[in-house]
């Protein structure tokens, strides 16, 4: 893509759309719950270092043999570690009725969902050999028809956001966001390349535990308040 002089990636182009597609709700329904624009700014500043570094030190640190912390790409569940983790330490400076940690957890599924439209346009995260129907070939890549897994990523995890916004007023629903996540990421992986030479691969080994700890605090919550 060209815009006069300036060349723009697709991938990049997408990525940095969807992150700020996402800031742009979580501000929004922010501002609704009466947070301080100077409080939601300084927030994001936050946000998009931890969003930056999660991404970065989760692929390395699965993948140390083959990339370095500069070269290595961004981990979609790095970001989703960093910009979670960036939330609930501004929520501890900050506090914001736990209104932060919501909408940017909220705001996760609508982000994953838009950014595997750059995965699908630039042939990465690409899914397992596949002759049916929408089946997908490139053929600077692996050059066989592939399951268009980025597209199904795409419509399962906008589902998933439409949902969870429509009930974004039910009690504990972050909760829950996390947990369709994890279940969505978790089955949906066995549709990826990745998946065809091992048992489980990285991303379902961390749904799990994402899972599990969710489930564990949140019961421990409801614990505290009884």
């Amino acid at each position: 893509m060209e815009i006069g002089e300036m060349k723009i990636h697709p991938y990049g182009f997408i990525i940095v759309l969807s992150v700020l597609i996402g800031m742009l709700y979580i501000y929004q329904n922010l501002k609704k719950e009466k947070i301080q624009k100077s409080s939601i700014g300084l927030y994001f500043i936050l946000y998009i270092a931890f969003a930056f570094i999660g991404g970065k030190l989760f692929t390395y640190l699965t993948n140390p043999k083959d990339t370095t912390i500069l070269t290595a790409g961004l981990s979609a569940y790095g970001g989703l570690i960093g910009t979670i983790a960036s939330s609930i330490i501004f929520e501890k400076i900050q506090p914001s009725k736990g209104m932060i940690i919501k909408y940017t957890v909220l705001a996760l599924p609508l982000i994953y969902s838009l950014s595997k439209i750059a995965c699908f346009l630039s042939g990465c995260c690409y899914g397992i050999p596949y002759n049916g129907p929408f089946s997908i070939t490139y053929t600077n890549g692996l050059n066989i028809p592939l399951f268009p897994i980025q597209l199904v990523e795409t419509i399962c995890f906008g589902i998933l956001f439409l949902l969870v916004h429509k009930m974004k007023k039910k009690p504990n629903i972050e909760y829950f966001t996390i947990i369709g996540v994890s279940i969505l990421k978790f089955s949906l992986d066995f549709l990826r390349y990745d998946h065809i030479h091992i048992l489980i691969t990285v991303n379902q080994i961390f749904s799990i535990i994402l899972l599990i700890v969710t489930i564990i605090y949140m019961v421990y919550k409801k614990n505290l308040k009884a």
